[in-house]
């Protein structure tokens, strides 16, 4: 089990949300292309994010998920 982490939309900062699973469940979330409500401590804003732009803590960030993507 690892932590489901994403990029603040506003800030671009990173952040670790309170969501625990693993990757299989991950990977199922992505298929079924759900919408995950979370609260970011960076602009102090809730955000809608598919599982498709998050990640597990630890895990390489991507250019497959455009919010995580380096700019």
């Amino acid at each position: 089990m690892s932590v489901v982490c994403y990029r603040c939309p506003t800030s671009g900062e990173e952040v670790t949300t309170a969501i625990e699973t693993g990757n299989d469940t991950l990977v199922k979330m992505r298929a079924m292309d759900l919408t995950i409500w979370v609260w970011c401590p960076h602009c102090m804003a809730g955000h809608q994010i598919k599982p498709a732009e998050a990640v597990l803590e630890g895990e390489t960030q991507t250019t497959d998920s455009p919010s995580l993507a380096e700019t």
